[in-house]
């Protein structure tokens, strides 16, 4: 009888341990799924959908990886190559990845135009017009191109503040007289350009260029 029941037990332990084995890897896959926000994006973005799209999919890599293994031991990170469905599931789970990853860079680079002074409206319209921080700038300081000896206005005034920043010590009064002119003469010959003295678009381009 004991002989018996010690048989009973040789073959029940080596099941139970089994069966102990395959509920403990259900429920504890073999890497951890979740994906962390990273903490240098824009939260207040521009276009909320974006913002939106990224914490969904955030929530879904992980979600969609743990799914997969607890349901149908799968990986989705190493899949076995000769099942169909572990191939689908791990190419859904790689275009997550690929579409957070995209999102995020968008927002990590919106992020970074703001800590530089862009608004939401000037990265709105950046992106909009596919231009770059440089590009915007002369976009919306056209304006000063021609400005030259003689004139007095507020764009005066603007291009004294841009030649004032690069080291240049003029009185800022909106007045284009002489000092004004030979600040920017200097400004155009230290940077082998043609000293006129008149705003064009290459000293322009070499005032904001930061």
């Amino acid at each position: 009888m004991k002989r018996l029941a010690l048989l009973i037990v040789i073959v029940t332990l080596p099941i139970i341990a089994y069966y102990q084995y395959q509920k403990y890897r259900r429920f504890n896959p073999p890497t951890e799924y979740s994906y962390v926000a990273n903490d240098s994006i824009d939260v207040h973005y521009h276009n909320p959908v974006v913002l939106q799209n990224y914490y969904k999919n955030i929530y879904e890599i992980g979600a969609f990886a743990r799914r997969m293994w607890h349901n149908e031991h799968i990986d989705v990170r190493f899949p076995n190559q000769n099942n169909t469905e572990a191939e689908s599931a791990a190419h859904y789970y790689q275009q997550l990845l690929q579409t957070t990853a995209y999102l995020e860079d968008q927002l990590i680079h919106s992020q970074k135009l703001k800590d530089e002074g862009f608004t939401n409206q000037d990265i709105k319209i950046m992106e909009a017009e596919g231009l770059s921080p440089l590009s915007f700038y002369i976009l919306k300081h056209q304006s000063l191109i021609g400005l030259e000896r003689g004139e007095e206005n507020a764009l005066v005034w603007q291009l004294q503040q841009l030649l004032r920043k690069r080291g240049h010590d003029i009185p800022l009064d909106g007045i284009f007289n002489k000092i004004t002119e030979q600040a920017l003469k200097d400004f155009q010959q230290s940077q082998n350009l043609y000293p006129s003295g008149q705003v064009d678009e290459y000293s322009l381009r070499k005032l904001l260029d930061q």
